[in-house]
């Protein structure tokens, strides 16, 4: 386990992400927009998607496809998600706005009862294992990533290298899993590791978890200036507490994904995390781990329709 995580801290060193105490104490204002001062001078236009509500009748397949698109299945047919406590680290901003992305991240782990590090140690901070950067130079990043640390792509054989590590969205990311046994150590996901044994959702052998090893999302800092600080962050927060797919078009449903996706229309800047990405969320942090990827997505998708159902509002 040791080993497989070198990557991920080494990456770190290699971009010098650091949060000091005193910045991840600072705060910084959800619906304020990012500064000319943060980034190179340079705007767009917001980017997002409002969908209209869906006939009731038609929700059970609009969330089937909406649980589709938030779980790419991982090496041996799971969802992936956190195991042990997320520890987020950003960089690329001014402090004040690092040190936001990174709370509120925590915030929205510990809301959907994803691990979080409870009693933090100032003077022994945790370890990262989750990388949010911001950068100008998205491609020339991930193909360093892609030379130096090409376990940070995921599971992958060399000839997908860099495809794998292409960038075509503002905001992306990628995720080194690992697959553990029950009671057992995990396993790097990798072509050179051979899978523990015992198979997803057997009551005959070992059963197998994917878990998250190390995420990381880069963000096209030439792409957001305007947009605000509180649905970037809560894009970042999504993409890295749930493995979503790349998909062509706009959901059906709303979802912080349709913010900055070039395949939807232009439209203002979305409050953050929608009640169907929450219920996700939710969701996938209370499914059994270790069970096959049709019922941890069915388990799911009964979850959301259960909770936006629910009397408090609409999505």
């Amino acid at each position: 386990m040791a080993r497989t995580q070198t990557s991920l801290w080494a990456l770190a060193a290699a971009m010098t992400i650091v949060v000091s105490a005193s910045a991840a104490s600072a705060s910084a204002p959800a619906d304020q927009p990012l500064p000319a001062t943060a980034l190179p001078p340079k705007t767009v236009e917001g980017v997002t998607i409002v969908a209209s509500p869906p006939e009731q009748a038609k929700l059970p397949e609009l969330v089937n496809r909406f649980v589709q698109a938030h779980g790419a299945s991982s090496r041996i047919d799971q969802l992936s998600r956190w195991a042990g406590p997320v520890c987020p680290q950003t960089g690329g901003l001014t402090a004040p706005f690092d040190a936001y992305v990174s709370a509120r991240v925590k915030t929205v782990a510990a809301s959907v009862g994803a691990p979080i590090d409870k009693h933090p140690n100032r003077n022994f901070p945790c370890r990262a294992n989750l990388l949010i950067v911001f950068t100008t130079t998205p491609q020339a990043l991930m193909n360093d990533v892609r030379r130096r640390h090409p376990q940070m792509l995921g599971f992958h054989y060399a000839a997908q290298a860099q495809r794998l590590a292409t960038v075509d969205h503002p905001i992306q990311a990628w995720y080194m899993t690992g697959t553990a046994p029950e009671g057992g150590a995990v396993e790097l996901d990798d072509e050179f590791h051979r899978l523990p044994q015992g198979s997803a959702g057997s009551r005959l052998s070992a059963r197998l978890t994917s878990q998250f090893i190390g995420v990381l999302v880069v963000i096209d800092a030439n792409k957001i200036l305007g947009h605000q600080i509180g649905a970037i962050a809560d894009d970042a927060a999504m993409l890295s507490l749930a493995h979503a797919t790349l998909v062509k078009g706009c959901s059906d449903l709303p979802t912080i994904l349709d913010f900055l996706n070039p395949d939807c229309p232009s439209q203002a800047d979305p409050p953050g995390l929608s009640r169907y990405d929450v219920a996700y969320l939710k969701g996938l942090y209370s499914v059994d781990p270790r069970e096959y990827l049709a019922a941890q997505r069915s388990e799911i998708g009964s979850r959301i329709l259960r909770d936006v159902a629910a009397p408090n509002g609409t999505p």
